[in-house]
């Protein structure tokens, strides 16, 4: 399988995104933490040491390229631990203090990463880095989220419904984004395309999915906590 490395300008872009995503969630620890009076400093730290831990332990999987060696039982069980770890860092005490002490607004903000990582990823499918079907031209639909987001945020405090509706509709983006990628993989059950989802197999290209997805992820989950605790 080919792979066709995208334009330097936009992986550039894309950094940027991923460092700006990494960035919200270690700042987020530190303003919730000091808002509920825990040490900031400290947690700052665990979380950095936590995120850091975490690209480069994806960072090792790709550059060994194990990913492309066995591609069926490695990636699909990355992509699942990756699923597994959002969701259980937003269960975590850390997604506890997020959802406590951050607003609906700061939350629902987050969101609107999503915007730019969509505009990136439909450059690098005009440039054949990636499939088509991985963007709006195709069956991805994730750019409604973050422009939701930078749509609802502003209101979201005052309008708890409105948090509601966007968090509603981008799990559902969300979702139909994971299928859409699963669905466009090299994975022997997936759609008969070219050219294939193989941003995971090389770098940068694969922090699409510890720090994106799974931002995204985690983050749904964490505005769902915020939105159960304000009765």
């Amino acid at each position: 399988m080919v792979f066709s490395p995208a334009g330097g300008l936009s992986v550039l872009l894309f950094m940027a995104v991923v460092i700006g995503v990494c960035i919200m969630f270690i700042g987020a620890v530190g303003v919730a933490s000091e808002r509920l009076e825990f040490s900031v400093n400290r947690e700052v730290i665990k979380v950095t040491i936590l995120t850091l831990s975490w690209l480069a332990v994806g960072t090792f999987l790709t550059y060994t390229k194990i990913f492309q060696f066995r591609p069926y039982p490695v990636a699909l069980a990355y992509f699942i631990v990756v699923l597994v770890l959002s969701i259980g860092l937003a269960l975590s005490k850390y997604g506890n203090r997020l959802a406590l002490g951050l607003s609906l607004s700061a939350l629902v903000l987050f969101h609107g990463f999503r915007l730019p990582l969509e505009i990136i990823l439909h450059q690098w499918a005009e440039q054949g880095t990636m499939p088509t079907t991985m963007t709006w031209t195709g069956y991805n639909y994730d750019v409604i989220a973050g422009i939701l987001a930078l749509a609802v945020a502003p209101f979201a405090n005052n309008h708890k419904w409105l948090a509601w509706m966007f968090n509603i509709v981008g799990i559902a983006l969300a979702v139909n984004a994971v299928y859409v990628g699963v669905m466009s993989s090299p994975l022997p059950f997936a759609w008969q395309i070219e050219p294939r989802l193989l941003l995971l197999y090389h770098i940068p290209y694969f922090l699409v999915m510890p720090v994106c997805v799974g931002g995204g992820i985690a983050g749904h989950v964490i505005l769902t906590k915020a939105l159960l605790y304000r009765v």
